[in-house]
């Protein structure tokens, strides 16, 4: 009688007990539009009209709609159509393909899991904050969708008159915009920012980053990376790109990141970048390498 009227989006079924808005269910039943499932120790499958698959982990709870799954503990995964996504901590994991994979845990953080395809996560406002490729992950600090701020660890390089970060986690390719990048190109650095909303001018990227902290971790080692990306590890003498400008309505998202307290080495946190003036005095770019072994 609770669910008089509500659409019947699909079935849920486990080995064992679960609960449906907190009545015991064994076996199977019906899922309505919007209801809560908590599993015990067993795990679910979902199987929705509109051929999503999902599934949840032993003790994990979510309520279910016919377009997305909000993650309230435990583990959620979804194989299906990629307008369907899970959000957990205020963040949104879409597949990138229909065939895709995606499996998203929480525990004190968020750790987002890419079983086949691509998986996009996305902030509160909509901005891409990671593409995650087949085979990786990523974990995102449970404020991650309040404080804006993004931690990439890999090899600073230079192409197309930009600069790009290789993440040596996710393998992904960001554009970095900050001042003062030039003496840290060719080395592994770790950069704190705010991701915008800007298209990446080099093709290979997938976002753009509002760097407000650069910190160097290694000197040199990264002639492999440039050449996989077909990039430079070093900047002619003179050039423009030693002042590289921030894009414009980056301002803010600087500002925040300046302010925020946060260590350079803290997990992925994300925010939107906004509009305002230019507030990058905050960047570190620690000295020039000594090394260029790969």
């Amino acid at each position: 009688m609770a669910f008089a009227g509500t659409p019947v989006i699909g079935i849920i079924t486990a080995s064992g007990h679960f609960t449906l808005e907190r009545s015991v269910v064994w076996g199977n039943s019906t899922l309505f539009d919007g209801v809560t499932v908590e599993t015990q120790g067993a795990s679910s499958e979902l199987a929705l009209r509109n051929g999503a698959k999902l599934q949840l982990g032993a003790a994990s709870r979510a309520k279910v709609w016919q377009n997305r799954l909000l993650l309230e503990k435990g583990v959620g995964q979804i194989a299906g159509p990629s307008s369907y996504g899970i959000e957990a901590g205020g963040l949104s994991v879409h597949a990138g393909t229909d065939n895709a994979r995606v499996r998203v845990g929480m525990t004190d953080r968020i750790e987002v899991i890419s079983l086949a395809g691509t998986a996009r996560v996305m902030g509160r406002s909509g901005v891409l904050l990671a593409a995650i490729p087949s085979g990786r992950r990523m974990s995102f600090a449970m404020q991650a969708a309040e404080n804006g701020v993004v931690t990439r660890t890999g090899c600073l390089l230079y192409k197309d008159g930009h600069y790009i970060l290789q993440d040596e986690n996710t393998q992904e390719v960001l554009e970095v915009s900050a001042p003062n990048l030039a003496d840290n190109v060719g080395n592994r650095v770790e950069v704190t920012g705010a991701t915008s909303s800007a298209k990446p001018a080099v093709a290979i990227a997938t976002i753009s980053l509002v760097a407000t902290n650069v910190v160097q971790k290694s000197q040199g080692g990264c002639l492999s990376a440039a050449s996989a990306l077909d990039a430079k590890t070093e900047i002619a003498p003179g050039s423009a790109a030693a002042t590289d400008p921030l894009p414009a309505g980056a301002g803010a998202a600087a500002a925040v990141g300046a302010h925020t307290g946060l260590s350079t080495g803290a997990i992925v946190g994300i925010v939107a970048a906004g509009g305002g003036a230019a507030a990058a005095a905050g960047v570190l770019a620690m000295g020039k390498k000594s090394s260029t072994s790969p």
